[in-house]
């Protein structure tokens, strides 16, 4: 049995596993663009109200694994650097 890649054993690969499968079923650039803008904007949004709550904010699925700033930072993090790779305004 072949274990998951690195990348795709916490939340924030597991994620953007998924925003990579979706992109390419998007028409164009600019509706990547402004998919990526807003999954931006959301997941900058629901960070600032973790560390606002001191992590209350998000229920753990897992009480033994609960969501971390990590996991945000991540997910924000390589969702820009998609947004960043598709260049434009």
């Amino acid at each position: 049995m072949t274990s998951a890649p690195r990348a795709l054993r916490n939340r924030a690969g597991r994620f953007i596993a998924r925003v990579d499968a979706h992109l390419p079923t998007l028409c164009d650039d600019a509706t990547r663009r402004a998919f990526l803008d807003r999954q931006l904007e959301g997941w900058e949004h629901r960070y600032a109200r973790f560390l606002a709550t001191e992590g209350a904010s998000e229920p753990a699925a897992d009480p033994a694994d609960p969501p971390q700033a990590a996991d945000y930072l991540l997910a924000i993090t390589a969702l820009a650097a998609r947004r960043g790779a598709l260049g434009g305004s």
